[in-house]
């Protein structure tokens, strides 16, 4: 594991006693994207996720009744995974893989998602990476931070955009927007919280779906069924 992510998923508490607590509320964050996987394909539907990390959405979806595979350019991630689905006595499948080079993957899955991934490559690269990720499943996902994820940690090198933004580098990838929407509330000054809490619920979730939001996600869809070159 490089250091800049072995630094990154300490700080998230993936490595530490405490690792459950961290992977808990990781999962009440993107609670809102696994009730768009659930809405999109009921299990035992396949998944793929691609950049998966420690694995805990893999986990969450896993004990859902899913059937995951999560891959990893990083062995020593892999292998963390491995062992927590060991621990936890899930199914999932964990293995070393190249976001860039998904061919044994092809038409394997019904669902491929991506979290916090495709952010750190250039606009046309994550074109590509959408790309090559369509030819895994016909629904593609993908969520990257919002500017809002100053408030929680210094930007390096991720590439931030809006909406409207990352609706059409998906489109651009070849796939129709089924859906996009944010998700996260922000509430890191005084004004922030005020405005959570005053505002409708309904009100609150359209202003996270035009980008008011730590994260935002695009759910595409492949245009044409995908045929295997062999």
């Amino acid at each position: 594991m490089t250091d800049r992510w072995r630094k990154y998923f300490n700080k998230q508490g993936a490595f530490g006693l405490d690792w459950l607590t961290a992977a808990v509320a990781h999962w009440g964050f993107h609670e809102v994207l696994y009730g768009t996987v659930q809405g999109q394909c009921a299990p035992p539907a396949s998944i793929l996720d691609v950049g998966c990390g420690p694995g805990w959405s893999d986990l969450y979806l896993s004990s859902a009744g899913y059937d995951v595979t999560g891959i990893d350019c990083d062995a020593s991630l892999v292998e963390h995974a491995r062992k927590l689905a060991k621990r936890f006595g899930m199914p999932t499948n964990y293995e070393l893989a190249d976001a860039f080079d998904l061919a044994p993957y092809h038409g394997r899955f019904d669902l491929v998602y991506s979290c916090g991934v495709l952010e750190h490559f250039d606009r046309q690269m994550t074109i590509d990476l959408l790309k090559e990720q369509a030819k895994c499943a016909p629904l593609v996902l993908i969520q990257i931070p919002t500017r809002f994820t100053a408030y929680t940690g210094k930007i390096t090198d991720e590439r931030i955009y809006t909406p409207k933004e990352l609706r059409h580098m998906v489109v651009e990838a070849d796939l129709s927007v089924k859906a996009c929407f944010g998700y996260g509330d922000v509430t890191a000054t005084r004004s922030q919280v005020w405005l959570r809490r005053l505002l409708p619920r309904a009100v609150y979730r359209y202003l996270h779906n035009l980008g008011f939001a730590y994260s935002i996600a695009v759910l595409g869809e492949r245009k044409s069924r995908f045929i295997s070159p062999s």
